[in-house]
């Protein structure tokens, strides 16, 4: 990454594949520190992301979204399939990741991609309960049977929120996309650490399980070319392809464009530069989900920790 002017273009990436006690995972877009994704192929090829993001800072992820969170990238994709029970977990929030772990917290989007008939998704407590109780029946082992039990379907969407516990059975493949952290507590060895930060009222579903403070995620079913663009560069995208087959079609650096297939089941990151692009569906039935970060706003020592007030976000995606 010699040349600093070199213009960023679609990137896929190498999945790097870890076997655990319940089953896989297949890390798409990690900067993990310990997973570090690596670029598949062009200009950039062989490099990691957080050698992208050290060089190239905000043309990867936009002006705003590099204010926010610095030289970490902010999200992550996986996907996991599971072959025996996850153990029950709960995400730590940001404040308290910060605190403590110095860390992102863990707010995630599961996409169910493939599910067995009798496969069950725990999510949250079926009622609510005191914190006594529920340290009681983690300590005599009936704590599942105070969740609520979902058996999910094919294209099913779950937010998975700090504090709410959950797990995933077997016969499952999720992809989740989400803040790039992985740090769940494991409710069967870091109770005591996990604790205080249990929601123990009884869980209600999120309004939008696609849209959240942290990112947004679209799902777009390509029946004809999407030409995307915005007057500046703003936020990057991250697509990943359900169904069928994209072909992103960007500029290049000879004042032509290049073409970089999405395949079903593969994930590809534009950068925040590249705020000109076309999708184009290859196969019929072609169906993408696309992944935002929007504008935040800073935390500002002078308003007692609030929000500062901004200007309106100049980065206005379009489609047509």
């Amino acid at each position: 990454m010699e040349d600093i002017n070199k213009k960023l273009y679609p990137l896929e990436f190498l999945e790097n594949k870890e076997e655990t006690p319940w089953g896989n995972v297949s890390y798409h877009i990690a900067d993990l520190g310990v997973v570090d994704s690596m670029i598949a192929s062009g200009w950039f090829g062989g490099n990691t992301l957080s050698e992208l993001m050290g060089t190239y800072l905000e043309r990867v992820v936009g002006d705003d979204v590099f204010e926010y969170y610095g030289l970490q990238f902010p999200l992550l994709v996986k996907v996991m399939t599971t072959t025996g029970w996850q153990p029950l977990q709960v995400n730590v929030p940001d404040q308290a990741a910060e605190e403590r772990y110095d860390s992102f917290g863990k707010k995630a989007l599961w996409f169910i991609r493939k599910t067995d008939p009798n496969a069950v998704l725990l999510l949250g407590l079926d009622r609510d309960m005191d914190a006594a109780e529920f340290y009681d029946r983690c300590q005599d082992g009936t704590v599942k049977g105070m969740l609520r039990a979902i058996h999910p379907s094919v294209d099913d969407t779950f937010l998975i929120e700090p504090g709410t516990v959950y797990a995933a059975g077997p016969g499952l493949e999720i992809l989740e996309i989400g803040e790039c952290s992985e740090l769940a507590l494991n409710l069967e060895t870091d109770l005591e650490e996990a604790f205080d930060l249990i929601d123990f009222h009884r869980y209600v579903p999120s309004g939008s399980a696609m849209n959240c403070d942290e990112f947004k995620v679209t799902e777009l079913r390509l029946d004809n070319p999407l030409h995307i663009f915005s007057e500046q560069p703003g936020s990057f995208a991250i697509y990943h392809c359900l169904s069928g087959e994209a072909i992103i079609q960007a500029p290049n650096d000879s004042s032509g464009f290049d073409s970089y297939d999405l395949k079903a089941g593969k994930t590809m990151l534009v950068p925040s530069e590249v705020n000109d692009f076309i999708l184009f569906p290859a196969r019929e039935g072609t169906v993408v989900l696309e992944a935002l970060v929007e504008r935040r706003s800073v935390r500002d020592s002078y308003t007692d920790g609030a929000p500062a007030e901004d200007a309106p976000d100049p980065h206005v995606r379009n489609w047509n």
